[in-house]
């Protein structure tokens, strides 16, 4: 196989990243039309954000579970199709109940996206490659933002929220007709080979899988990613109308806020990214060049996201998300590369449930906020402000317990064995 083919691969999972994110941000733009349309409160309409994640999590698990069985270029076949289904139904959506179905039917959809795609770039890209690989892949979901944001904006604005979820649908279902040829490409049978000797050496019994899962680092670095997701969840569901309603943006300003800022932010991240792949090549240290990485990030990024509700300016809100943004998605980008080094041999698993754990903060932070939010009454801006602060505050302190507790043991590699991981 060529060497460029790995390229080939990583671009059009990118490109499913992006479709990915788009279809999960489209609510949120879409949520004021939704809401008067429907004639949702901001409880209920926190519900339909919730519904995204009812089974997101469990769909994430067991379906990278399954990508280990039965190969995740599969798994990746079926994905798509749940997602043509799920987008295209909203057309014929004239209430809540059928509203809710269709989000329920895209998250277990979309559940073992992340982990999947993850574990199929590992079969691609060696160890020290991996951090950009991710970073790349994990890119597709903030152009996902850049690009639907201005782009839904157009299609409501000209066809319709409903048709906007259609069209969204038709995108995934051209992906898939490509993907069914170029998934079934395969990898170096030599780099195969190669990894399958490295793994080899550790035990793959089942107390090494539950060991690999009760580790501190394991549980740490997942607790930690749950929260920082949050910031993600907000971002979908609720940042639009809180720019809007609070911030006295219009749509097409605010549209514009978050694209610029996710735009910047998944590039910052991407820099971060490379950085730590370097530390990584020369240290072989997954300590000093991932987990202190991502711990430090997160923790910078809960106090400046605290700065959100004072600001006011265009600038000045676009320079505030973009930070953050690039904060937590360094996190994002560095954190799957920790949790596949603790198991190898079941990297589907192990993302899997490393997303599941990180995703399950959509089940019930939209309903905290929408509950927040509502209870606010006619000042809904202390509803928004409760909410940030208190994302803040829990990025912080679970950064901070990953900072202390995920520290693994040290041992060196020796010149013969330069593939031996320094944990």
């Amino acid at each position: 196989m060529k060497g460029w083919t790995k390229w080939v691969i990583l671009l059009a999972l990118f490109i499913l990243s992006i479709v990915n994110f788009s279809d999960k941000s489209i609510t949120g733009l879409a949520g004021i039309h939704i809401m008067k349309d429907l004639n949702l409160t901001f409880s209920q309409f926190g519900m339909v954000g919730s519904s995204f994640f009812w089974l997101f999590p469990l769909a994430g698990i067991l379906g990278a579970s399954l990508s280990d069985r039965y190969g995740t270029e599969k798994l990746l076949v079926v994905m798509a199709i749940i997602w043509t289904i799920a987008q295209s139904m909203v057309m014929f959506v004239s209430g809540l109940p059928l509203l809710l179905f269709s989000r329920v039917l895209l998250g277990i959809g979309e559940g073992p996206f992340q982990a999947t795609a993850t574990s199929h770039i590992s079969k691609w890209f060696k160890p020290e490659s991996r951090g950009l690989a991710i970073s790349i892949l994990n890119f597709g979901n903030v152009v996902g933002i850049a690009v639907s944001a201005p782009t839904v904006v157009y299609l409501m604005s000209n066809f319709g929220w409903k048709q906007t979820f259609l069209i969204s649908g038709i995108i995934s279902f051209v992906w898939l007709i490509g993907w069914l040829w170029l998934g079934r490409l395969k990898p170096n049978v030599l780099f195969e080979e190669e990894e399958r000797k490295r793994e080899n050496k550790l035990e793959t019994n089942g107390k090494d899988k539950w060991k690999a899962l009760r580790s501190p680092i394991f549980i740490f670095t997942s607790l930690a990613a749950c929260i920082g997701f949050s910031y993600i969840v907000f971002g979908i569901t609720f940042n639009p109308a809180y720019l809007m309603k609070v911030k006295g943006f219009t749509e097409q300003q605010s549209g514009k806020i978050i694209a610029i800022s996710g735009l910047i932010g998944a590039i910052l991240a991407l820099v971060m990214a490379i950085i730590s792949d370097r530390i990584y090549k020369k240290t072989l240290n997954l300590w000093k060049s991932r987990i202190l990485f991502s711990a430090s990030s997160l923790i910078l990024g809960g106090f400046i996201y605290a700065l959100y509700p004072l600001v006011t300016g265009k600038g000045s809100i676009i320079i505030i998300l973009s930070i953050v943004y690039t904060l937590v998605a360094a996190a994002g980008n560095l954190n799957p590369a920790v949790i596949i080094s603790l198991y190898p041999e079941r990297r589907g698993l192990m993302t899997g449930t490393y997303y599941g754990i990180m995703t399950s903060s959509g089940i019930f932070a939209p309903l905290i906020f929408g509950k927040l939010i509502q209870s606010s009454g006619a000042n809904p801006a202390v509803g928004f402000s409760s909410s940030i602060y208190g994302i803040s505050v829990a990025m912080v302190v679970t950064a901070m317990c990953m900072f202390l507790f995920a520290k693994p043991k040290q041992r060196s590699a020796t010149k013969n064995e330069k593939r031996t991981v320094n944990l």
